[in-house]
């Protein structure tokens, strides 16, 4: 019997080489590039469209001590990210290529994985399954998933998200940018700086809110992801709202005047070799020639050529809490779900639900009515992720990890609440084996 994974991202490949490593026989299905999606470009496994970034890595971060915890469980993915990794101060940020090439090296290391190039238009009910096929399902998949989930009142959902422009770095005038991580942390300068004094950033405000945009259909409207708001709504909400969120120039003074610009706009490298650079929280949904216009009005960017510009594109989801089990199974089938389809979003996010469900599989193989009781150490950050995804809620939406999602007790004060969850999170995972 062989098990099917499909979906060749971030948390299909996790569990397709947790499950080999554990014993079993996978297809792994991916359907680029065969079939390509709105925001894929190649057909290479684990490929990062949106970020080049896994977030923070410090564990007083949620993002931190979510590594932490897929370090200590044994994922598969995340020694590859770290191997793969380029300078971004305290974030885990990477080189897209170099990761890729590591996941397809790893997956062919596997005899017990065969590669499948093909698109799965269909679930096989009678088969075991692991469904990873992120925010991208293609439409056939995803009309059968849904058919499939309407009995247990699950509704297809779906949220409209972003990604950034890339420039190369050679079209960057380095006169006006400077070197520099925010509160100089790091042992070298990973991040490249605009600075903005208070009538070019009012300008550039302005142009994005007269902006043309894509213009969104009736049914898309109101369903943007907080998460990763497109520069352009962010200034429609306020003259300032920019300045307090990704153009914040706290702890990044300009060198040669000692003191913080009015605002700031970062880029990070995109690979190894620096020849790219990511606008760092530039996530838009401008017309591509909009986009150039109003970019390279900005100093430092006025002769910037752009690898990629930003673009937008529907993302698809379940309504988790009513069609699926604790173990991320879709209910009365044996399918288990992992990644961005069950809600989760983020990178570290996809690793650990395709850790946790290759673990509930493994589990169900082994004795079906003892893994439905199986639960994961409470207080883990994995386990309130999974509950969070599955726990009943009228109004279910996408989210991040966050320490919001785990649990706190009596007698913890507030002041030292967060060392608690971290040490109690810790602790608990000592002699555990997820897929022993």
């Amino acid at each position: 019997m062989r098990i099917k994974v499909i979906g060749g991202g971030l948390s299909g490949c996790e569990a397709a080489l947790q499950l080999a490593d554990a014993g079993h026989e996978v297809d792994l299905h991916e359907m680029r590039p065969r079939v390509q999606t709105p925001a894929h470009k190649t057909g290479d496994l684990a490929e990062l469209v949106c970020s080049n970034s896994f977030k923070g890595l410090a564990r007083t971060g949620a993002h931190g001590l979510l590594k932490e915890e897929l370090g200590r469980l044994g994922s598969k993915l995340l020694p590859l990210a770290y191997a793969a990794r380029v300078p971004a101060g305290e974030s885990l940020a990477i080189d897209r290529e170099a990761f890729s090439a590591k996941v397809r090296e790893a997956v062919e290391s596997r005899s017990a994985i065969r590669l499948v190039r093909e698109e799965v238009r269909a679930l096989d009910p009678d088969a075991w399954t692991i469904l990873a096929t992120g925010p991208l399902t293609s439409e056939s998949l995803a009309q059968d998933l849904f058919s499939r989930v309407s009995e247990s009142g699950g509704k297809r959902l779906f949220f409209f998200d972003s990604i950034a422009p890339v420039v190369t770095a050679e079209s960057l005038d380095h006169e006006i940018l400077y070197a520099r991580n925010r509160w100089d942390k790091g042992d070298a300068p990973d991040f490249l700086n605009v600075p903005l004094n208070e009538e070019e950033y009012h300008a550039f405000v302005d142009a994005l809110v007269a902006a043309d945009t894509v213009e969104a259909k009736p049914f898309e409207k109101g369903q943007l992801f907080e998460g990763c708001l497109p520069i352009e709504e962010m200034a429609r909400r306020g003259r300032e709202t920019l300045r307090f969120g990704p153009m914040r120039p706290i702890g990044l003074p300009d060198p040669r005047t000692g003191a913080d610009p009015f605002a700031v706009i970062q880029l990070r490298a995109e690979n190894a070799q620096k020849t790219l650079y990511n606008l760092v929280g530039f996530q838009t949904r401008l017309k591509w020639g909009t986009q150039k216009e109003i970019l390279t009005r900005i100093p430092g960017l006025r002769a910037a050529e752009f690898a990629r510009f930003g673009a937008m594109h529907r993302n698809t989801f379940l309504d988790a809490p009513k069609v699926l089990e604790h173990t991320l199974r879709l209910k009365g089938t044996k399918i288990f779900c992992a990644g961005q389809i069950t809600g989760a979003e983020g990178y570290t996010e996809a690793l650990s639900t395709g850790l946790y469900a290759a673990s509930m599989l493994h589990a169900a193989l082994r004795d079906e009515t003892a893994a439905r009781n199986f639960r994961w150490p409470e207080g883990t950050c994995i386990r309130a992720l999974t509950e969070h995804l599955t726990y009943p809620n009228a109004d279910f939406q996408p989210m991040n990890f966050n320490f919001g999602l785990l649990p706190v007790r009596d007698g913890w004060r507030k002041s030292q609440r967060k060392e608690m969850q971290i040490k109690t999170c810790v602790e608990a995972w000592e002699g555990f084996d997820p897929m022993g």
